[in-house]
Parts: C-alpha cells; structure tokens; sequence
C-alpha cells in the first residue's frame, strides 16, 4: 500500500526546480524545446495576421524570421539585464502553514481513488461505471481537502517562516527515501547522470520508429492535403482543396486556426521537396523528439523521487497503450505529424511543467513561456480552445484556493490566445458544429484512458496523483487534475457541453488533459513498506527492491497491453522511412493520378483515394474520407455522387448504384478516371455501361478512362 504523507498545499514541496537536475546537457536540450514553442508560437502570431491580409508564403516566412530575431535580440538584452530568470514580477506571500489533516482523510483519498480506478479500468468487463464517478468524486474531494486543510497545530500558529513537520525547509534537501539511495527527488545527480542519456536515447528511438510503423489515418485527407495545397500554390489555402481545386468553402467544423500545416507547406515550397515527404521525414521524427524529452521533463519537474523510472514507465506505457486508435501511444509514435496529436503528446506536458515552474518561481520568463505555450497550442489546433482551459484550471483553481491568488490567475495567461481564438471562430462562423458520433463519459475515458490492465493502472495514477506527486505545486496540480477529470466524466456534463459548444463529437479529447504516460510512472516513485532488518541490507539491497514498482508496472502494460507496432493495432513495420499509409496504395494512387488530367476527378477503393490529397492539389479523389465529405458546404447532390461512385468500386461484393444514378454522377462530377479491384468484375462492368472506356490496368487496380482513354505520360 502506498505509504501515506501529506502533501503540502504550497511552497517547493522540499524539492529542487528539475532544471537543476537535468545536468548541462539536458538544460541545453530544454532551451531547445523551449525556443521552439516560442519560434512556433511567433509563426502563428504571423499566420493569424496572414489570414486577414493573404499574403504569398514566402512573405509569411520572411516576416516570421523577421520578428523572430527581434524577439531574440530583446530577450537577449533583458537576459543580460535582469539574468536568466528575469526578476519576480511580485511577491506572492507565503500561505499560512498548517497541521496535517486526519490521516483517516487521507486513508479514504487513496483507497476510493483505487477503487475508482479499477471501476473505470474494468468497465468493459462489468464493473458498474458508476462506481468510477462515484468513488473518483470522494478522493478527489478527500485529497483536495488535505492539501488545503487549515488546521493549526495543537501548540498554536506556526511561525511565518517556519515549515510545519511534515514539511522540510526548502533549503535543505530532505533526508533519503527508505529503499531509495537515489534520494528523494530523483537522485539528483543520478537524474543527470543516467537520466538525460536514457531520455535522449529514448527520443531518438521513437524519432527513428516513427519513420518506419506505418498506421494510415484518415485525417491525413485534411490535414497533409493543407500542407500539399500550401506547397502547391505558395498562399494559404482558404477553401476546400480535398474535393475541389477551392470551389468550395471550408469544411465545416475545421477553421483555419492551425498553422502547423501551412508552416510545413512553406517549408517544403522552399526546399523544393514534395509536402507530404517533409511532413512525414523531416517533421514526424523533430515532433516525436521533443514529445519524449516533454514526458522526461514533466517527470523530473513532478516526480518526488526517482525520475528515472518515472520516465520509464512512461515510456514503456506510450509503446504499449495500442489497445485503441485514440489512446495516447496512437496519438504520439503513430500520429504525431497531426497538429493535435502534437498538443496532446507534447504541448500538454510542456504546459504542465512551466505551470509548475511558474508557481515555483514566478519569474517573467516562465510567464511568457505560458503564454507562448497558449499561442502553440492555438496553432497545433481548434481544440486547444476548450482543451487548455480545462488543463489550465486543474493548476490554476488549486493555486487560488490554497491561498496563491495571484499567481494562479497570471498562469490563465496561457488561455488568453487559444479562448480568443475559439470566439473570433465563434462569432465569424454561424455554424461551428461537429458532426459524428458523440460518446458518453465511459466511452471518453475507454478510448483515450483505455481498459483493462492499462485502463486500471491510468485510473489508479490520475486519482492517487495528490499524493505521488512531489509536495507542493505538483501535489496541487495532481488534486486539480483528479477533481476536472472526475467532473467531466459525472453523468450529463458532458453532454451539456456538446448541446452548448456543439464540439459533441470531439469531446472526448477533454481527457487529453491527463498525462497518464507520467501519472503512471509516478506509481513507479511510491515507497515500498520495508521491514528494519532489510533497510539495513545495503546500497545494493534497497536498490533493486525500488526497481521493484517500476518493474512490475512495467510488466503489466506489456501483459495487458497492445504494442503500437502490431498488426493488432492495425500497424504494418516498413523496411525503410514511408508515408503513412501502406506502400503499394501509395504507388497506385500515384500512377493513377499521372494518367488523369488537370482539375480532374479520380475514382478507386477508399484505401487508394485516401492517398490522392496526399499526393496533388490539381486532381481530387471522389471521397477520399467521408466525414469530410459529410461536413462539405456543398448541395445534397454533390455528396450523394460522390457516395454513388464509390459504391460503384468499393469491393467485388456488396451493393452496387443502379445504372442511371451512376452515369449521372460521373457526368456531374467530371470524372476522368475510375478504377477497381481486378475481382470486382460487376464494378468494373457497371463502369464500361456507364460509358467508361479502354481497360488498363495500374498498379493493384483495372482503370477505365472518360473521353478518348488516359493520358499519355
């Protein structure tokens, strides 16, 4: 059982800020990071302003080096000025110390919040959900009253610079933990020494694998096609460009508010490469990089003790969390050249960590990276308008609460751009609505939080978070995540929100604000009950039994879990760097779009189509994704088409559109070429009588040709 203390409801918890543990490599590896929010954060300043003005990409570009190298210049002068951290903006006074709370409290947080979590993590196996919510809201409720507890203790008021017993003074590091020779907050020097190596080495091999696991996404219809278009007509593309050459307005439910996708068009105009490569070899691998080094630095800022094995298990939970396509693994090896799944896997715990540095700090350069990490995260994507507030609170409401009110309002400075952003949508666009399927609370949880084995252990980490967590800020910010996450799955709340936001069908990205990889890890930080007679066994007794929860931690995800690569999980393992989606559609689709015309409209199987926006902005795919198409503002008929003509093609069995509705569409629609499986032969004899001419075949497909056959290469 997990040995009980109480965290405290302010201060630096005991603990040194995790910069100091990083060594001199990993400081200059976080300045990286932390200068590439900030370059990013400027380029989509510049976008939102290209967006009024539309101006060619080269401008855009040109502008942001410009203003980026002022904005270094002025850093650089005020670094000299006032040092690195830039000088307190305030004093925040300290917040009256306190007794510890009964530890009868803090014995039912910790008990419901394992009950809580084995309820939610067991759902698909019978566990009534309402014990999830139910117990979930009495830890969360028990922990927040802890660690804001207000009791003086028996012999009166403690001084004001005085810590109370539970707490050691923050100037003295606090004594080492039992079956933990690394010491209590990582093992400091250990941290630096074996951890940044294993965390640089751990990035470069998810950089080096994401080049290599392919798992197609059908949301690379949209968003590589903005980074093709970008490339391909040197301005923003404003319009639609999947289905149409922009005759179109936008797809509904998507505003330009991302930039990720225009900057890497820009890029790959000026290196002269095609789009979709940049994207998936220059990209994926810097994104997946700086995603494992955000998980390492949130486990250093947070972890009470041994970091290392935090971050671990962290990693070793994103490579086995492929028990569904919207987990958090799917969302960072498998997905991470999509602006939101860079948010999710790298903008939330980079946001986490100044939060906790801010109100460690309070310095001006962590304020700023606030809000540059608010600005980032507007430009990954349109749900950071409902994502960071929820994530920005779980911080934020703690901090006033226990007496930090200053502090916690300046950190909504990183809601200032992404909240303005999603009201400028708001008031410009009459209809913001999402439309698919909406899930419930469980639903959430079962595919972001998974089941099973790693559902239970996710469960357990987000409401056991106040007391795994190092004391102080990250104690806080535990509790506030455990209370948000508890709300938002309650019965109705959700809901509510879809009917108010109309965002229903992207809700479910509210549980992005758990960092379960690091949650998780921190279990692998809990000190082990040891008898007296093995504390005394030596060095090397104590550290094996501390490898011990880490280990088995370890052991349980990959039993009950789902690695990423696996055909399972829908992966193919490519033999060198490739697109996202499997080679030989990728080839076909290619070839077929050779054979077609400029402005013209391609027919295949659903897989081959997908890869046309990919490929060209000058030929279309009829569908290459349907929700795309669903969410098209074009007339009934300009849809039904195109469902009509993919019927026609989609597999040998199966339905198949009556003779007349197809040459209708095809005749509408302007198709050039049109293609099926070669054993779909009722597909390929409903072409020919549609009108369709001079059988060829290409590729994996038989092709049919409009007019006077294919054009010659």
């Amino acid at each position: 059982m997990i040995r009980l203390r109480v965290p405290a409801a302010g201060g630096h918890g005991g603990a040194a800020p995790d910069a100091g543990r990083a060594g001199r490599t990993g400081r200059a590896v976080d300045a990286a990071v932390d200068a590439a929010v900030l370059l990013f954060a400027v380029w989509t300043v510049v976008y939102h302003l290209g967006l009024l003005l539309r101006p060619p990409t080269w401008a855009l570009l040109a502008c942001w080096l410009g203003v980026s190298a002022a904005a270094a210049a002025a850093w650089s002068l005020r670094w000299r000025r006032d040092g690195p951290a830039g000088g307190a903006p305030w004093p925040e006074p300290a917040a009256p110390r306190s007794a510890a709370p009964p530890r009868a409290l803090a014995l039912v947080a910790v008990l419901a919040g394992i009950v809580a979590g084995f309820c939610a993590g067991l759902q698909t196996s019978g566990a009534p959900w309402w014990c999830a919510w139910a117990f979930g809201l009495v830890s969360a409720a028990a922990s927040a009253a802890c660690l804001l507890f207000r009791r003086a203790p028996a012999g009166g008021p403690s001084a004001p610079d005085e810590p109370p017993a539970h707490e050691p003074p923050a100037h003295e590091p606090p004594a080492p933990a039992l079956a933990d020779p690394g010491g209590p907050v990582g093992g400091g020097t250990s941290a630096s020494r074996w951890g940044t190596p294993l965390a640089l080495a751990t990035a470069a091999g998810f950089s080096v694998a994401s080049l290599f696991i392919v798992n197609s996404d059908g949301d690379d219809a949209y968003f590589v096609s903005r980074s093709v278009a970008t490339a391909a007509l040197g301005r923003i593309p404003f319009r639609d460009t999947i289905f149409t050459s922009g005759a179109t307005g936008p797809i509904a439910g998507e505003p330009p508010v991302s930039s990720i996708e225009v900057l890497a068009g820009s890029l790959a105009r000026i290196a002269g490469v095609p789009a979709a490569s940049f994207v998936y070899y220059v990209l994926l691998p810097v994104v997946t990089f700086i995603a494992v080094w955000a998980v390492w630095r949130l486990a250093r800022a947070w972890a009470p003790r041994r970091a290392v094995a935090c971050f671990a298990v962290a990693a070793v939970y994103l490579l086995w969390s492929g028990l569904g396509p919207a987990s958090l693994g799917s969302f960072h090896l498998l997905r991470m050249w999509q602006g939101k799944a860079v948010m999710v896997s790298a903008l939330v715990p980079l946001l986490y960590v100044h939060l906790t540095r801010w109100a460690e700090r309070r310095t001006r350069r962590e304020l700023v990276m606030l809000a540059a990490c608010g600005v980032a995260a507007t430009g990954l994507t349109s749900s950071a308008a409902f994502v960071l507030p929820l994530a920005v609170g779980a911080a934020a409401v703690p901090l006033i609460a226990s007496g930090r009110v200053r502090t916690g309002l300046a950190a909504c400075a990183a809601l200032a751009y992404p909240v303005t952003a999603g009201l400028v949508v708001t008031l410009q666009n009459h209809d913001t609505t999402v439309t698919g399927f909406v899930g419930d609370a469980s639903d959430d949880y079962r595919w972001v939080l998974l089941y099973s084995a790693p559902g239970v252990l996710a469960g357990c980490a987000l409401w056991l978070a106040p007391w795994t967590a190092r004391r102080g800020v990250p104690a806080l910010v535990g509790a506030g995540l455990a209370a948000v996450t508890t709300l938002l799955l309650l019965p109705g709340v959700l809901r509510l929100a879809a009917d108010v936001t109309g965002a229903g069908q992207v809700l479910w990205r509210t549980m992005w604000i758990v960092p379960a990889p690091v949650l998780i890890g921190l279990l692998a930080t809990v000190r082990l009950p040891l008898p007296a007679s093995v504390r005394t066994g030596g060095k090397e007794v104590l550290g094996v039994l501390a490898a011990l929860p880490a280990a088995a931690l370890a052991v349980t995800m990959i039993v009950g879990g789902t690695p990423l690569w696996s055909a399972e999980n829908g992966s193919i393992l490519a033999s060198r760097p490739s697109w996202k989606l499997p080679a030989e559609q990728v080839g076909t689709a290619r070839a077929v779009v050779g054979l077609a015309r400029t402005g013209g409209v391609v027919v295949m199987p659903q897989g081959y189509m997908r890869a046309v926006p990919l490929l060209t902005a000058r030929v279309h795919a009829a569908d290459p994704n349907t929700h795309y198409l669903r969410n098209l503002p074009v007339p009934a008929r300009f849809v039904d088409d195109r469902r009509v003509l993919t019927a026609a093609v989609r597999r040998p069995g199966g339905w198949k559109p009556a003779l007349a509705a197809l040459e209708g569409a095809l005749r509408r629609t302007d198709v050039v070429v049109a293609c099926a499986h070669p054993r779909d032969l009722r597909g390929l004899a409903l072409l020919e009588q549609a009108g369709l001419s001079g059988r060829r075949r290409v590729g994996q497909l038989v092709c049919l040709f409009a007019g006077h056959g294919p054009r010659t290469p």
